[in-house]
């Protein structure tokens, strides 16, 4: 009989077993059938020639991920990044490190020697200490390596950094790297990450509008933490050409903003802002055309909003309203009623992806990657009216019982934001991809929980968070793609998803996964369970 065991114990075992090949599930040998398509395109001009067309790659990526049966690995990490393809290489020369949680002694292994040979500089912003110098640890790291570390400033408790970004240097190119991950075991092995990464970027003049979009935008950012080696290191990127970017930055760091009076802008409002300017917001009254929003994170927070026993949450009462703000950006009031009634005025359906307990349990690590997801819908009246209100009709289930997209069994830590054309998903507005979870300390709200005032206007945001906004070009679609990176379509640009889209619900069984739960005698694939006392 299975001993009863806390969360800490389940994860630690189940920690020992992620390198063992565990029995291919029947599901996973089940593959969804895609259409075939041609390597390239040829397409016959008037004279007859062939002219071969390049497909297109998706702007972001899918970490490798090592925890599928052997037989699978290949197929299932298709066109996918291992962190050494970021770091390892010999010819990186300085990194700056921004992120949550570094696992200091993990991340070092995946260093070139010469790191240490050469004592090549490491920069790590993090928001609290990690080169502690009472370890003894610290001191043996710091004899062999030539690191530094940046403590962002946080305005509160709640606050955190929560920006994934690397900024690397070989020689006199540069590489920015925007992704999911913190740098922990948990998250290359058990979790599904993504990243974007710029190409290596040459000194000279950025000449295209988006790329110094972007730049300005970096740049901007970094001077917000007001540390003097990171406004050093925003000098530096003005001397580089970023003409090759096409994406734009969605950014949050700790502050009060105003949409229609800051010049620089974070948050919901950067994201409102950004739209804007591509005229990409909505005021659909098109009853013919349904459109469907998707909110894909690993965690889901406190209510942004409360009246008596009325709630309201980021993507019901905030995101789908600044979404739909074409011509009116208001928050809704608290209540389930509110956004039922703004979603049959603009006709569109929310959706937002989470675990359930099953597919935690079932997924390749077990409940060792339930640490990685926060959702608490139990432990408070204002908790579980926010869970029936607005949450549990809109859940969605992240994996299938089919491999379709290759990350079925491994719980998500990326964060992904959509909407689509009105075609059930078939091609999309734009993607964003980053470090967003639900909560008002990444998005920004007003002050306080009251609704009082229901104007978007000013608000506060207390996170540094980092993410980036997929724009297809003029005359371009987005179309989702799975098991591989590109598509041989003209005129269409494929996004690598992680989960299937359009989407399965909840069942009437189904929970979302939440650590503040006792699983009982429930085992997951590793026969461990998932007990509080």
């Amino acid at each position: 009989m299975a001993s009863k065991r806390t969360r800490s114990d389940a994860f630690l075992a189940a920690s020992n077993h992620w390198n063992k090949k565990p029995k291919p599930h029947k599901e996973e040998e089940k593959e969804a059938k895609p259409k075939d398509v041609p390597e390239v395109i040829n397409i016959s001009s008037d004279d007859e020639s062939i002219t071969e067309i390049k497909p297109k790659s998706s702007p972001i990526k899918l970490f490798y991920n090592p925890s599928y049966h052997e037989n699978l690995k290949s197929k299932v990490n298709k066109d996918c990044i291992k962190i050494t393809d970021i770091v390892g290489s010999p010819e990186l020369t300085e990194t700056y490190q921004f992120n949550f949680n570094v696992d200091l002694p993990y991340f070092l292994k995946f260093l070139d020697k010469s790191f240490i040979n050469k004592r090549k500089p490491i920069t790590f912003i993090t928001g609290s200490q990690l080169l502690d110098p009472s370890f003894e640890e610290t001191s043996e790291i710091k004899s062999k390596f030539n690191i530094s570390e940046v403590i962002a400033s946080l305005p509160n408790r709640y606050a955190s950094h929560h920006t994934k970004m690397m900024i690397n240097f070989y020689g006199d190119d540069l590489e920015v790297v925007i992704m999911s991950a913190n740098i922990t075991q948990i998250d290359f092995i058990g979790l599904t990450q993504m990243v974007w990464r710029s190409e290596k970027l040459k000194k000279g003049k950025t000449t295209t509008t988006r790329g110094k979009k972007f730049q300005n935008d970096l740049i901007a950012y970094l001077k917000t933490y007001k540390k003097s080696n990171i406004t050093s290191l925003a000098s530096i990127l003005k001397d580089y050409d970023f003409s090759s970017v096409t994406v734009e930055l969605i950014a949050s760091s700790p502050g009060k903003y105003d949409i229609d009076k800051d010049e620089e802008i974070y948050g919901y409002g950067k994201l409102y802002k950004t739209l804007q300017e591509h005229d990409l917001l909505l005021n659909n009254t098109d009853k013919s055309k349904k459109y469907n929003i998707l909110a894909q994170t690993s965690a889901i927070s406190y209510p942004i909003s409360i009246e008596k026993w009325s709630t309201g949450g980021i993507l019901s009462h905030l995101i789908c309203p600044l979404i739909f703000g074409k011509n009116n950006f208001k928050l809704l009031e608290p209540s389930g009623s509110s956004f039922k009634n703004h979603q049959h005025q603009h006709n569109y359906t929310p959706s937002i992806v989470f675990p359930t307990v099953d597919e935690v349990a079932n997924s390749n690590v077990g409940y060792w990657s339930g640490q990685a997801l926060h959702f608490n819908y139990t432990q408070s009246f204002i908790h579980k009216n926010y869970y029936t209100q607005n949450l549990k009709p809109y859940l969605k289930r992240w994996g299938s019982h089919q491999l379709i997209t290759g990350r079925e069994k491994v719980m998500p830590h990326v964060k992904i934001y959509t909407i689509d054309n009105g075609d059930n998903f078939n091609t999309l507005k734009w993607v964003y991809m980053g470090s967003h979870n639900l909560s008002k300390q990444a998005w920004g709200s007003r002050k306080g929980n009251k609704f009082t005032n229901a104007d978007p206007r000013e608000y506060e945001l207390s996170s540094y968070e980092l993410g980036v906004l997929i724009i297809p070009e003029k005359d371009e679609v987005i179309k989702p793609v799975y098991m591989k990176d590109t598509i041989d379509e003209v005129g269409v640009l494929p996004v690598r998803f992680p989960f299937r889209v359009p989407l399965t619900s909840y069942s009437n069984d189904d929970l979302p996964w939440s650590g503040k739960v006792d699983y009982g005698d429930k085992e997951d694939s590793q026969g461990m369970k998932y007990n509080l006392g």
